[in-house]
């Protein structure tokens, strides 16, 4: 559950984040700085989301594998 609620934070964040870059008087270096910390999120979603794929991938192997055998 904690994985989650940290995922739904980094999603809350990016779009913060969009929402502050698409503002019309925002500094170049500022919006910068809010796109770079934009991918850097977007990696680390991306990331939490293949680690959760491969985990469920092997459940249900597992269970696949326990079926068969009964």
């Amino acid at each position: 559950m904690k994985e989650s609620q940290s995922y739904q934070k980094m999603l809350e964040e990016v779009e913060g984040l969009v929402r502050d870059i698409a503002a019309p008087d925002l500094d170049l270096d500022v919006m910068v700085q809010k796109v770079e910390r934009g991918y850097e999120l977007i990696r680390s979603m991306k990331l939490r989301l293949e680690e959760t794929k491969t985990r469920i991938d092997q459940l249900h192997q597992r269970y696949d594998e326990s079926e068969a055998g009964t």
